[in-house]
Order: C-alpha cells, then sequence, then structure tokens
C-alpha cells in the first residue's frame, strides 16, 4: 500500500511539474511601424531553455503548403543576448537552425526576417498565399514565415505582440489574452492562424451558431469584405447543410487582392487568399466561390480527420501523408456536389467541371497513383497539382459506388461524417491502417476500389460508373476546328511552367520538362502568366507563336503552331434511363437528409 501511494504521489508530482513546464511561454514582439525595408523584426523573449531547447528551428515546410519553403533563406540577422544584454555566440548549422552556445543564459533574441513576396528564391519560391508581406498599407504574416520555435518546444504555448499603426485593422483566427498578446497554444497554432492587418474592411454573419468574419484588403479600396459575404452566403450555407451544423465556433476568411492571383491555403479556423484585384464580376464569383467552399471544408479535413503525420507535423524534416487524395481531392470533390445538391450549380454546370478535371487530368503522370503523389507531393511540384483533378474525379467515383452498394443511403458524404464523429479534432487516424479502416465501415468492395484507383494506376472508370446513374460518357469525340489547342499541358515546379504530354504533332518542337521562359521578350512568370500570355488566346487554329524554352539550361525559341481542340470528356444526361438508373441518380444529387451524424459544435 505505502509502494502505491508513493508512485501516486510522484504521479501527481509529475503531473504539477509538466503543467509548470507547459505553462512557460515565449514571448514574440513584431514591430511593423518599421516596414522601409521589407524585414519583419522580431524581439523574442524565451522561457527558461536548457541545453535541450539550444536549437531554434525555422520551417521546412508547413500543413497543407505540399512545397520545401526552408524558411530559414529569409532570415537576415539572428542574435541572442543574456539578461545583462551581451552578446551570446550562436551558429547557423543548417539553412533552418540556429544553434546558441549557451542557451541557459539567454533572456532575450532579435532577429530580423525578410517578407517573401518581394524576396525572390532561385528555388522553391514560397507560394505567395502561404507567405508573408509587408508594406506601406497593410502586413501579411503566415505564422511560420515569421516565427521558429526551439527544439523540444512546440507544443508549448506563444504570446504575440504585434505593434502596428493605430489606423489599421487586424484580421485573425487568433484571440487575445488578458494581457494583450495574441495567444497560441502550440506553435503549430500559429501556424494555422494568418495574420492579414492594415487598411483593411471587415464584414461577418452568423451560419447558426457558427461566427463568420470576412476581413480584407485591396489595393486601391475596390473589393470590400461586405460584396464577398454577400457572394460566399450560399456557399457558407450549403457547407452547414452538408455538414449538418459546422463543427467551429468562429471562422475567418483573410482576403489579399494586389495584381496577381496565386490561390488558397486553407487552415482549420481560417483561410487565406491571394488574388488579382478587379471587379466582381459573374464569372469572378464564381471562381471566388469555388476556391472559398474548398478552403472551407477544410474544417472537416483535416481538422476532424487527419492522421498522425498532421497531428505531429515535423517542421525539421516533413513526412508528407499519402492521403492527400483525401485531404485535398475529397475535399474538392465535396466543394462542388454540396453546390449540385443545394442548387447553387446546375447539373450541367457540375459535368462541366468535371470535364475541366479530366482535362487537366490528360496532362499529368497517369503512371504516379495518388497514395505516390501525396508521399512525393513536395518533390514532384510539377505533378502535385493534378491531387485537384484526379483526386476530385476518384471522390466523385467513389461517392457513386458507396452509394450503389448501400442502395443509395449512404454515400461519401454520409462516411466522412462518420469518420469525423469517430476521430475528431483530437484524435489522429493511422497514416497505415486507414485504408483498412475505410473498407471495415464500409464494403470489401471499396478495397478493390482503392486498390485500383488510389492506390494503383487503373484506368479510372468514368463512363461505367456514370453509366450508373443515367449519364453517358464519352472519352474522346473528335476536334473542334472553332477553339484552339496547344498541343501540350503545362505544370508548375520550382515557381517556373514546365511543358508536359506533349501531343505527336508538338513533338518536333517540345519535349516534357521543357521551362516556358520567355514570351514576347518577357520572362513568364506565376505573376504575370495570365496577362502576358493573352495574346495566344487570340488567336486561330493553324496561326502561330514563338516563345523561348530553356532546356538543359539552354535558352531556345520554338514555334508553336496553334491546334484544332480536341473534343474529350463529354457529359450526356441518357433521355430513357432505366428506373434504377434514375433512382440512384436522385440519390446521388442530394444529401440523405435523415442520416444521423449531427457535425455541430464538435
Amino acid at each position: 500500500m505505502k509502494r502505491k501511494i508513493g508512485f501516486v504521489l510522484f504521479l501527481i508530482l509529475f503531473t504539477l511539474i509538466s503543467l509548470v513546464s507547459l505553462s512557460a511561454q515565449n514571448k514574440f514582439y513584431v514591430n511593423l511601424n518599421d516596414r522601409a525595408d521589407d524585414l519583419f523584426k522580431v524581439t523574442l523573449i524565451p522561457e527558461k531553455l536548457t541545453e535541450r531547447n539550444k536549437i531554434y528551428q525555422f520551417a521546412a515546410t508547413a500543413p497543407g503548403t505540399y512545397q520545401i519553403m526552408d524558411i530559414g533563406r529569409y532570415v537576415k540577422s539572428f542574435k541572442v543576448f543574456d539578461k545583462e544584454g551581451k552578446d551570446i555566440p550562436t551558429v547557423n548549422i543548417s539553412t533552418n537552425q540556429w544553434e546558441i552556445s549557451d542557451p541557459k543564459s539567454a533572456a532575450k533574441i532579435e532577429y530580423t526576417i525578410a517578407e517573401t513576396f518581394d524576396t525572390p528564391m532561385d528555388k522553391n519560391p514560397v507560394y505567395p498565399m502561404c507567405g508573408s508581406s509587408l508594406e506601406e498599407d497593410h502586413a501579411l504574416i503566415n505564422g511560420q514565415t515569421v516565427f521558429g520555435y526551439f527544439h523540444g518546444m512546440q507544443k508549448y504555448p506563444i504570446e504575440i505582440k504585434l505593434e502596428y499603426p493605430e489606423d489599421w485593422m487586424i484580421g485573425t483566427a487568433l484571440e487575445k489574452n488578458n494581457h494583450g498578446y495574441y495567444y497560441a497554444p502550440t506553435y503549430d497554432y500559429v501556424v494555422d492562424s494568418p495574420i492579414l492587418l492594415g487598411n483593411l474592411s471587415k464584414a461577418s454573419t452568423k451560419i447558426e451558431k457558427t461566427v463568420i468574419d470576412v476581413f480584407t484588403y485591396s489595393k486601391t479600396g475596390l473589393i470590400k469584405s461586405e460584396n464577398i459575404l454577400f457572394s460566399l452566403e450560399d456557399v457558407l450555407s450549403a457547407t452547414n447543410q452538408f455538414l449538418q451544423g459546422l463543427p467551429v465556433e468562429r471562422y475567418v476568411f483573410l482576403f489579399h487582392f494586389e495584381n496577381f492571383s496565386a490561390g488558397a491555403w486553407e487552415h482549420n479556423y481560417s483561410s487565406i487568399y491571394v488574388m488579382k484585384e478587379d471587379t466582381l464580376k459573374e464569372q469572378n464569383i464564381i471562381e471566388l466561390r469555388s476556391t472559398a467552399a474548398h478552403e472551407f471544408f477544410h474544417i472537416v479535413t483535416p481538422l476532424l480527420i487527419h492522421s498522425e503525420l498532421v497531428e505531429n507535423f515535423n517542421y525539421e524534416k516533413p513526412v508528407m501523408s499519402k492521403h492527400l487524395w483525401f485531404y485535398e481531392g475529397v475535399t474538392e470533390w465535396a466543394s462542388d456536389i454540396m453546390q449540385l445538391r443545394d442548387y447553387i450549380m446546375n447539373l450541367d454546370d457540375y459535368l462541366r467541371q468535371l470535364r475541366q478535371k479530366l482535362s487537366i487530368n490528360d496532362n499529368f503522370d497517369q503512371t504516379m497513383s495518388l497514395t505516390t503523389l501525396g508521399i512525393k507531393s513536395t518533390e514532384r511540384q510539377d505533378q502535385y497539382f493534378n491531387i485537384y483533378n484526379k483526386g476530385s474525379v476518384v471522390g466523385t467515383l467513389l461517392d457513386i459506388r458507396l452509394l450503389e452498394l448501400s442502395n443509395g443511403k449512404r454515400g461519401l458524404r454520409e462516411l466522412i461524417l462518420e469518420l469525423a464523429k469517430k476521430y475528431g479534432a483530437n484524435k489522429s487516424f493511422s497514416e497505415e491502417k486507414f485504408f483498412d479502416e475505410f473498407v471495415k465501415m464500409t464494403y470489401p468492395e471499396i478495397g478493390v476500389f482503392i486498390n485500383n484507383y488510389i492506390d494503383g494506376t487503373e484506368k479510372l472508370p468514368v463512363k461505367d460508373y456514370f453509366e450508373k446513374i443515367g449519364i453517358e460518357y464519352t472519352e474522346s469525340a473528335g476536334v473542334d476546328s472553332s477553339r484552339i489547342g496547344l498541343g501540350f499541358g503545362v505544370g508548375f515546379k520550382d515557381g517556373k511552367f514546365i511543358v508536359t504530354n506533349v501531343e505527336p504533332s508538338q513533338i518536333a518542337q517540345l519535349k516534357s520538362g521543357d521551362h516556358l521562359f520567355k514570351f514576347d521578350g518577357k520572362e513568364i512568370t506565376l505573376q504575370n502568366a495570365q496577362q502576358l500570355l493573352a495574346p495566344i488566346g487570340k488567336l486561330k487554329v493553324g496561326d502561330s507563336f514563338k516563345i523561348s524554352i530553356l532546356r538543359d539550361n539552354e535558352e531556345r525559341e520554338v514555334n508553336i503552331t496553334v491546334q484544332p481542340r480536341q473534343i474529350r470528356h463529354v457529359f450526356n444526361v441518357m433521355e430513357n434511363p432505366t428506373k434504377e438508373q434514375i433512382t440512384l441518380r436522385e440519390a446521388w444529387m442530394q444529401n440523405q437528409m435523415n442520416y444521423q451524424g449531427n457535425m455541430e459544435n464538435r
């Protein structure tokens, strides 16, 4: 009995010590009043460092970016001081790591780090929506671009004090504590909570119990948050219906509109969008709505459904998940199907979106499985974008198959709700055993589907599956001479546009891997590509244009003849479907409303 009591006391003491340790907080101060040199000036007051914490780590990448960032490349100075203000020597031991010679004496750290928007990199440039900007009228901070952590303290609390002009507004999912600091329970939470501040506009609404805040930076003031919110309300409502209640109390949309479009980056409680400032015309609204629908759905994946690789993300040497097909592909599927089921998108529009995804998929490597693409996502950036296309099509087919096997009662949406209920924000699934769990919760036939089309590379059964719901599919239907095609695909890698999937008519000029370098004498970049290459869209079949490529580091000019566009991936609703086809299509086009799997406030 005495030994048991002693052991219990030991556990209590150990728990108290642990709680005290975890209450220790590293405090960051960021000076945003001094913005002249595009450098963030950061002061860090560390809390009780030991020899275990001597390495200060900047991120090699971040969850959901699927790219190597090496943020240490942007650090311009790094100094450590003791409590008397004397320098403590440090060594930059790797791209992203600084070693402190005497961590126990460290009382203050000062470092400067360049914004990523205006700091060019030859290799692995940071995607703008995942980056940082520091200008006269605004600042954008994605956590990993400004903040780091000490080894052994990734899961420790962090406080952040931002110093900025009084007339600036700030938008973030972070909340202030009683001391006026923005508080994050872990470094991961900082990375998960981007900050946009400056000359912003704000609009808010409430979807049942969830508060939605929209913050917008628009360079000329053309776009206001209230305009965006008005455009998004139907998507927010559709998501709520799809999930039977939103699983978060508050969600923040951050929009950055300037002179180029880059995309968006999801987070558990917010998302950040970098888009070109333009009038919100119908096509722009459709694109905005579609992008926001995708990012917003990430409140389910990966917030509520994720593997241990996401739960315990390694910022130093990231290991990527093979379930990227689920995080991004299925999320893209959900963002489209929920709009169809809530009448935001009609069936023709939905099938047009699907046709576009299949056409884009044609330009990528069909010998790479979705699981391999997930694992190699950071090193195969030329293939990464296909996860949103092939991954989404696979989600569509998986949904149809599940509905067929369950007689229309339980599709992919219902399975997602079950998985969210089973796991949730604080419980991860097994990276290696998830497929087994997936099959166990469904049918043996789904194991065959996974082996063939997710873990394998068999040709997707689009024709057979859509026939089940009374929709005809034709993979190739000739050419349309009234519309143009290039005769090759284009991928994106290391900030460069790369030629993929060259058709026989263009093989004499191009080969896969060529870098599209210059057009009309100007270098092609992500920022100027849309505007610079616009004249190509005005050409007719048989016309030609010149473009410079880089092959084996040698620049050469090639002459490209515009091709008639191939008619591919055609969908048509059957005129005389069977009763079974009609019944399954009706189930496919609606949520199973009597399903018991409420998501609200998980």
